[in-house]
């Protein structure tokens, strides 16, 4: 009986043995070959099988091999490995993908993004409403201001871009948001008008700004005003508007002298739309790189322009030429901070003869700085800027020319401002000369032209 029972167990043993054997028979012969066959290694297949995932592969997956052997791996994020496949490594920003959505959504941006736009997601905040983020996609935005705006609009607010594609617009809502403006502010500057929308976009950030645009009194030619007069006499917004709309701030015969006076600024970094002027100067040592000359033909002197400046002011005076048969020509282009210096007493020199106020040197000083600037103080220094006249006539009587009324008309369509124009002198530092232009480039010209800003405005509010 007891070897009747052993021969039972033996059987037993040797059945379950069998059974085993069998079962790595196939899964080496016949399983493994179906792995081999879709090109894993021997040791790939082994990676496989340790995570029970040779039964959820139909192909070579190198996505998950980069994860399975990588030091980021994380076995909680497997199904995400399987989901993202690429023959790139994504396992970190897989992981990261994995903290901030789950399973299903990433089923779904995989359905609205290919993979390498879904891996870029990992840069943005969760996108919270993916199917305003499928609409935005659908539409033709950017992966980047679709990410950016899907998070920081309201339903009503995504009809602005979804009635039709304006990327322009969306990369607009972007800069006022990066420049710290809530939606809510947005969409009020928005209420103003497309255009104003489009064209303050980039504003530095302004707490006062949402009060101020809120007011129905609000003018957007006066914007820099309301702030200047809210900061110098620590009023609110309404009072701001119902003053400076009144004027309050404006000074007709302003003290020049005291533009000198106040906290100077140095002017180090070269653009189209640096600022320089009686509080804001630059070094002697300051040369703008690649001044050139220009033909005969459009000057009277052989001062030198900014490249950029010179080509733009040839155009405008051929376009002049065709239109009104009258050539503008530069009559002082670039001048040194010693050319500065020596004209300046120069014209000091001159007043105090033309004054009767010989030996008074403040007061000489005075009327030559409503209308020329000290060394460091000049535009001129710049190589952008520009006293024109034209050919036939002196600078002095340009405006009484019929190339004048034409370049105030259409000088920002090349780029240029009137520099020094009526009424601004208590904002400038200088009376009306119609003659001294410069050049910001034709969107800043643009905006300036339209707002009427001077220079000092527009580098308030963007600069």
């Amino acid at each position: 009986m007891k070897n009747k029972n052993k021969i039972i167990i033996l059987s037993v043993i040797v059945a379950l043995l069998t059974i085993s054997l069998t079962g790595l028979i196939y899964l080496t012969f016949f399983k493994d070959s179906k792995l081999k066959a879709m090109g894993y290694s021997y040791d790939e297949i082994k990676l496989l099988h340790q995570y029970d995932l040779s039964d959820k592969v139909d192909h070579y997956h190198q996505s998950l091999l980069y994860a399975l052997t990588s030091k980021d791996f994380m076995e909680k994020n497997i199904d995400y490995y399987l989901l993202f496949e690429s023959q790139m490594d994504y396992t970190n920003t897989i992981n990261q993908l994995a903290d901030k959505y789950s399973l299903d959504n990433c089923r779904l941006l995989l359905q609205i993004l290919d993979i390498h736009d879904v891996m870029e997601l990992d840069d943005y905040d969760k996108i919270e409403n993916l199917d305003n983020f499928k609409i935005l996609i659908d539409k033709g935005y950017t992966l980047f201001s679709t990410a950016t705006l899907t998070n920081n609009i309201d339903n009503d607010t995504l009809e602005l871009f979804t009635s039709e594609l304006d990327q322009l617009k969306a990369d607009n809502y972007i800069n006022y948001l990066q420049n710290g403006y809530s939606p809510e502010t947005i969409n009020k500057i928005h209420d103003l008008s497309v255009d104003i929308f489009n064209n303050i976009a980039g504003i530095n950030y302004f707490k006062q700004l949402d009060d101020l645009i809120s007011n129905s009194n609000f003018k957007i030619n006066n914007l820099a005003r309301y702030i200047w007069y809210m900061d110098k006499n620590n009023r609110d917004a309404k009072t701001a508007i119902y003053d400076v709309n009144r004027n309050v701030d404006f000074i007709e015969d302003p003290d020049f002298e005291s533009f000198y006076q106040g906290e100077i600024t140095i002017v180090n970094d070269f653009s189209l739309t640096m600022l320089v002027n009686k509080n804001h100067q630059l070094q002697m040592d300051f040369i703008p790189e690649d001044l050139v000359e220009i033909d005969s033909e459009y000057r009277q002197h052989s001062q030198p322009l900014y490249k950029e400046a010179a080509e733009a002011f040839i155009t405008m005076s051929d376009a002049c030429f065709i239109e009104v048969d009258r050539r503008i020509q530069l009559y002082s282009g670039y001048r040194s901070y010693a050319t500065e210096e020596s004209l300046y007493q120069t014209l000091v020199v001159a007043a105090s003869a033309a004054e009767e106020t010989e030996g008074e040197e403040e007061v000489e000083k005075v009327i030559v700085d409503s209308f020329a600037a000290r060394a460091g103080a000049s535009e001129h220094q710049t190589g952008l800027a520009i006293d024109v006249l034209q050919k036939g006539y002196s600078h002095h009587e340009f405006d009484e020319c019929r190339s004048s009324t034409w370049m105030s008309k259409h000088a920002h369509e090349y780029g240029f401002i009137l520099r020094y124009p009526k009424s601004k002198a208590f904002i400038t530092g200088y009376y009306y000369i119609s003659y001294h232009y410069r050049y910001v480039g034709i969107k800043p010209a643009t905006i300036m032209k339209t707002y009427n800003w001077t220079l000092e405005e527009y580098n308030l509010l963007f600069n």
